[in-house]
Order: C-alpha cells, then structure tokens, then sequence
C-alpha cells in the first residue's frame, strides 16, 4: 500500500488512464499533488515557453500545456492584460493546496490551454 494521499492515487491513476507514466507527471512544488504531464506540452504562438511582465512588474515565466487536470480554475474570465491575444484567463490553483499555479486560457472558438508557471512545479521522477 502506498502511503501517498488517496487524492494523490487518484489523480495519478486519472494520468495513467489518459495515457501518461508516472515519470512524466508533474506535480505541485507546494504539496506534491499531480498537475500534468509532460506529454501535455503544447506551443502556442510556436513556443512551449514564455516570458511575460504583469501590469505590476512582474516578470513570470509560464510554460503551455493543454491539459491540468490536477488544478482548479478560479476567477470570472477576463481578457484584461491578457498576454494571449484573443483569449479570455482566469487563475489555476493547485486542486489540493490551492497555491497558484498559472492561469487557464480560453477563446471564443472553445480552445484553451493552460500557462504554467515553472518554478512553481516539480517533476515527479
């Protein structure tokens, strides 16, 4: 018996299912919990990686994924200093924690996305 959180076991079996190893999970720096895969990476714009600054300064570095099913999106969307034009964001924070992780992209044609933040995750191998 392993002895991870049952909410653990259950979204690393919810990654096994839709086709990811364990070694490819990518999980929460803060608690540990599985977030995505690296199988997930997408590009957008022809990038996987990105900088931006926020209207305060900011600088974050947000890596693209097309799924997080480790997370919870918060937040009315807005397309408000938004940094993916013709996309509305709203906040991803981790499902067990609720640390912010990075936000969730989407736009009128139902596409979407989520832009994590690096340095806030971890590699489970």
């Amino acid at each position: 018996m392993s002895n991870l959180p049952i909410k653990q076991l259950v979204h690393d079996a919810l990654f096994q299912v839709q086709g990811s190893e364990p070694s490819e999970l990518i999980s929460c720096l803060n608690c540990h919990q599985a977030i995505t895969a690296s199988s997930y990476r997408i590009r957008i714009h022809d990038q996987h990686h990105h900088r931006f600054i926020n209207p305060g300064g900011v600088i974050y570095d947000v890596c693209c994924f097309h799924s997080a099913p480790g997370t919870i999106i918060s937040g009315e969307p807005t397309s408000q200093y938004c940094w993916f034009q013709g996309y509305r964001w709203q906040y991803a924070h981790c499902e067990h924690c609720t640390e912010q992780l990075g936000w969730y992209y989407e736009n009128d044609h139902l596409e979407s996305f989520f832009a994590l933040i690096p340095s806030s995750l971890r590699s489970k191998n």
